[in-house]
């Protein structure tokens, strides 16, 4: 179970460095972006083969609140994921015989778009897990109240990165690529990037312990951070 366990942050980690540097348009040009969402794909099917019990258990047992939510958001990110997939392989023309399928949308414009909403669905799926990974950080106070603190300021961070670098836009439509200025530091534009997922942890992880709080009245909680 630790192994399974471990392999399972592992790819996560994993999948989210590949999605960061899949929003920097200077970085991954348009072979670097195919191998890059390539990898996302590979990584992608192998969170979904290590979870299959989930889908297998989909229908079985009663649905309360938590469950329904967490249904939800997973289903959303099979479907975003998936609509990112199809639009990336239209958008990279391996199969010419499709692009006849472009409309009154671009295949481009859906593919940013489908890429930009992964941001917070992604986000609050993390948080929603988020005592799988809090179970591998120290239990030592001083710890746990710093990390919490930096937790904070960088969800601060990001709600600021959200408006600054025009978010909002981005989920809508309002871009079809995003344009990041050479005389601005790279490592910022990651800071930016992760910041605003961040947003959606931190939110869903914490809404999440207020209502499990709320609803049992208990002050503790097995989860540390």
């Amino acid at each position: 179970m630790a192994v399974k366990q471990s392999l399972r942050i592992i790819i996560d980690i994993a999948m989210t460095a590949l999605l960061l540097c899949a929003y920097n348009s200077q970085l991954a040009r348009e072979t670097a972006h195919i191998f890059i969402g390539t990898g996302m794909t590979v990584l992608f099917a192998l969170h979904i083969f290590i979870n299959r019990h989930w889908f297998k258990n989909m229908f079985k047992g009663a649905y309360t609140p938590r469950r329904t939510v967490m249904t939800v958001v997973n289903i959303s990110l099979a479907v975003v994921t998936a609509t990112l997939i199809i639009s990336g392989i239209l958008e990279a023309r391996l199969f010419p015989a499709l692009l006849n399928l472009e409309g009154a949308f671009t295949v481009r414009q859906i593919h940013t778009t489908a890429a930009y909403w992964l941001l917070p669905i992604v986000g609050i799926h993390l948080g929603l897990h988020w005592g799988m990974f809090s179970k591998h950080i120290s239990k030592n106070r001083f710890i746990i109240t710093v990390m919490r603190i930096i937790a904070f300021l960088f969800f601060i961070f990001g709600v600021w990165s959200f408006f600054d670098r025009g978010m909002f836009s981005k989920m809508f439509l309002g871009f079809s690529f995003d344009y990041w200025p050479q005389e601005k530091p790279i490592i910022l534009f990651y800071a930016q990037t992760l910041s605003v997922m961040v947003i959606y942890v931190y939110a869903a992880y914490y809404l999440s312990k207020l209502i499990a709080r709320l609803k049992t009245g208990s002050k503790n909680s097995a989860e540390v951070l």
